[in-house]
Parts: structure tokens; sequence; C-alpha cells
């Protein structure tokens, strides 16, 4: 019989659920403003774009510095940083009265915010119960994923701007802090381990499930961007309308919850590698390049998303040990987001070449991905 989740683990889950919507919508919560904040510093849009860029790649090389703190000093200890000082950068950024002003306020709102995701995953690993931890990633993986489209919608239906969406924003991160403060006390504890983080980062690359699981985290959001900067860039010749590319999306990611049982039952490398190979077939779909093709490739690709996404994670976080996980899957976001900050110029780049060079690229590398996964599965 499976471990009952008590009601402590459940609220614990639903606060950091609520919190990943909160600070991975920052990542896309600026799309929509683009043109807002290009008329308000009278700059071109094409620089005014560059909010979403701070943020992105401040975010990334975050995780690489927060994910071995968060094995040094403890999971809540950094979760409680994270959300305290993203409330206070939040602030910085409404407050930015000059462009460079505000570029420097959403690096530092996103160096910061990248203590969050490594260590909530860390803690649901430690925290719950094995059989409900495979549920608890496809929560986080869900609050991850759905922030996209979320964000965007919550921006795009506000009328104040991006100073009064952030100062609306600022008091939940503080709010979610302290919840968490008095939902669990964890964090409190010292990890127990005097190994230094070298040793950490050595038993990590001398694991071939771990290595594997970071490349492959490369292709998932390097093919999900692909599609969707694809579409952006050939929209008018495929006749795809944009907002029904990205709406029809969104359903399938409830696949994540989806990913718990097979987890459970099959393993988590199995659930990463039929992730992986569903987004690979959307991709395939899409290179045939007509608007009812590209259509259903986003449905494809978002379920192959949806299940790759928690089946990494596991795979991650079952592999490491206390003592390096968070440092495992601060690698693993990092390697997460750089696919996803590399798609958008390769997707410029190969659009011109016609849909099959911009999707069979991301299409083979996550095929890739899936045969490296089946080849160190027993490792």
């Amino acid at each position: 019989m499976t471990s009952p989740i008590c009601s402590r683990h459940i609220f614990l889950l639903l606060l950091l659920m609520l919190c990943g919507f909160l600070v991975v919508g920052q990542l896309y919560v600026t799309i929509p403003l683009v043109t807002d904040v290009a008329g308000r510093f009278d700059i071109a849009p094409e620089r005014a774009a560059l909010i979403g860029s701070a943020f992105g790649f401040a975010y990334a090389s975050g995780f690489l510095v927060f994910g071995p703190l968060s094995d040094r000093y403890g999971r809540l200890r950094l979760i409680l940083f994270g959300l305290t000082t993203t409330a206070l950068a939040t602030l910085l950024v409404s407050w930015a009265q000059s462009f460079e002003m505000l570029l420097a306020s959403r690096a530092a709102q996103g160096f910061v915010a990248a203590a969050f995701p490594p260590a909530a995953l860390s803690l649901i690993a430690e925290e719950l119960p094995p059989a409900q931890r495979p549920f608890g990633v496809s929560l986080m993986s869900f609050a991850f994923l759905g922030a996209a489209p979320l964000a965007q919608v919550f921006a795009a239906g506000m009328d104040v701007g991006l100073p009064g969406i952030m100062l609306c924003l600022a008091p939940f991160y503080l709010l979610a802090a302290i919840a968490l403060a008095v939902a669990t006390k964890t964090g409190t504890r010292q990890p127990a381990q005097k190994e230094s983080s070298r040793g950490h980062l050595a038993s990590l690359l001398h694991n071939p499930s771990i290595l594997t699981a970071w490349a492959a985290a490369v292709t998932v959001l390097f093919g999900f961007v692909s599609l969707h900067a694809g579409a952006q860039t050939l929209g008018v010749a495929l006749n795809v309308d944009l907002q029904t590319l990205r709406l029809i999306g969104l359903p399938p990611l409830l696949l994540t919850f989806a990913a718990a049982p097979l987890t459970l039952r099959y393993g988590a490398t199995v659930t990463a590698r039929l992730g992986l190979v569903l987004a690979c077939l959307g991709l395939m779909l899409a290179a045939v390049g007509t608007s009812l093709t590209v259509m259903g490739a986003s449905i494809v690709l978002s379920a192959g998303v949806a299940l790759a996404v928690p089946g990494l994670i596991a795979t991650v976080a079952g592999r490491a040990t206390n003592a390096n996980r968070g440092l495992a899957l601060a690698f693993y976001t990092f390697c997460l987001f750089i696919g996803a900050s590399l798609a958008p110029p390769l997707s410029q780049a190969l659009a011109q070449f016609g849909t099959a060079p911009l999707w069979l690229l991301p299409a083979g590398l996550l095929l890739i991905a899936a045969l490296g996964i089946t080849a160190t599965r027993k490792s």
C-alpha cells in the first residue's frame, strides 16, 4: 500500500505550486507588455524585448549559485530568501525610471528568483513519502509549464502597465514566504554532510543517468520554444493563427498529472523517454508544413513536454542524494532554460530554409536524448 499524503503535505504542495506560478511567470509576464514598454521609454520594440532576456539569462545563471547553497544551508532557507528578495526586486522593477534601470532591476529579479525552483524540487523529494513524490513533481511541473500562458493572459488583461503589474505582484511573494515558513520547519535543519561542493559535482559527473538527463533537458524547451518561435516567423506563410496555436497546446500540459502514476508504475526514465519521443513526433508533424499539421503538432508537443519534464526531474532527483540534490536539480534547470534561450535565434536563422530544417533539427535532438536516456537507464 502507498502511504497516504497528509494535510500538511497537501498544504505545502499547494503553496509551492502557487509560488511556482508566481516565480516562473516572471519569465513570460513581460511578453504582452513589450509595446507598452517601448512607448513608455520611446525605444524600438526589439530593444524593449530585452526586459525578457535580462530576466531569463540572470535566472538561468542563478540556478548554478542557489542550487549548491540549498544543499549547504537548507531548502526552506533558500526558498524564503528567494521569495523575500524577489518581492524587493519586483518593487525595484515597478520603480524603474529609465530603461537601463529597468534592465538592471529585471536582471536582479531573475537572479534572486532562481533560488526557488531547485530548492523547491529538492524539498519535495525530501519532505514527501516516496510514493507521493512523483505527484509532487507533477504539480510543480504543471506550475512551471502552465506559468507561460497564464502569466501572459494575466498581463494582457491588466490595464495598469508594467509598473502597476509589478507593484501588484510584489506583496504576493512576501505573503507566500510567510505561509511557507508556517507550513514547514524542514528548512531550518542543516544538511548533515561534509563533502565539498567540488566533491558533490564530481559525484554527479560520474553518474551517466544524470548526465544524459541534463543533456535531454536542453532539448525539451528548445523543441517547445522552436515550434512557437518558428510559427511566429512563418505564421503568415503557414496561415496559422498564433493565438489559437498557443491555446490549443495548453490542455495537454495537464498530462503532467499522468506522469505521477506512470513514474510509480514504470519508473522515471520510462516517463521521460515517452515524453521525449512524443515531443519528437510533434515536431516531425509540424515539419510537414501545413496549418493543420502545425496545430496538431502543438497538441502532441505539449503532451510530450508535459511528460518529459516531470520524468527528467524525477530521474535527476532520484539518482542524486540529499547532499547534492540541489546542485543536480540546479544544473537540470539551467540546461532546461538554456535550451529555451537558444531556440528563438536559431529558429529565426532556420526559418528561411523552410519548415523541414526548422523543426526536424529539434526533433532529431529530442530523439537522440531519448536514446541516451535508454542507454543509461540502469546506471
